[in-house]
């Protein structure tokens, strides 16, 4: 009995068609024809894509597709199940923990979080520390006496407002109340870290008579 691709084959050659035309006319590749006219479909995709390139090819060759699709899945049924089947085995042995392997997985562990702490420090000591400051606003003209300057900075910054040391709350909050000349102050807030990396900020404040 002859097979699905030698029945394509012969039709082809008997109309005196090349593996080129037919490429062109089916849009299938050549080489996948050639797979299909030596019934070689473990180099083919998956089967419902070789059904379709046998669908598109016999219409080509004016036979008649659900035949030759019949005939196909019969022919691939029985290539599939003469194929040994590969029994994979489990790898105890390569997933197995062992003493050793946990101790070298606790230190690589260890030395990747050493190095994140050790960069962390590094960088904290060596880039200006933040500092945020909510009150006052920039140009401020007031005629109050006095007014409250906050804000925001590390919590292990040094902070001063106009060079007189100023209290950081554990969670980087500030707070101190300035008396004002009248006319134009000026309120200068630093923030310096452990490495004496420094962050300045400069409100202009202006306050008028009553």
């Amino acid at each position: 009995m002859r097979t699905i691709g030698q029945i394509l084959q012969d039709e082809r050659l008997k109309r005196g068609f090349t593996l080129e035309q037919v490429e062109k006319a089916t849009k299938i590749r050549a080489r996948h024809v050639t797979h299909i006219e030596a019934d070689d479909f473990n180099k083919l995709p998956p089967s419902p894509y070789i059904e379709g390139f046998i669908k598109n090819y016999s219409e080509f060759l004016s036979l008649k597709s659900a035949t030759i699709l019949a005939l196909f899945r019969r022919q691939y049924a029985q290539i599939k199940k003469q194929q040994p089947k590969i029994i994979e085995e489990p790898l105890t042995d390569e997933v197995k923990l062992t003493p050793n392997k946990a101790i070298l997985g606790f230190v690589v562990l260890l030395v990747i979080g050493l190095s994140v702490y050790f960069y962390k420090q590094f960088k904290d000591l060596h880039a200006p520390p933040p500092l945020l400051v909510i009150s006052p606003k920039e140009e401020l003209v007031i005629k109050n006496p006095s007014i409250s300057v906050y804000g925001d900075t590390d919590r292990d910054a040094t902070l001063t407002i106009n060079n007189e040391p100023i209290l950081v709350t554990s969670d980087g909050k500030f707070f101190k109340d300035i008396n004002l000349d009248l006319g134009n102050n000026t309120i200068v807030i630093e923030a310096k870290n452990r490495g004496g990396e420094t962050t300045t900020v400069i409100r202009k404040v202006t306050r008028l008579t009553n």
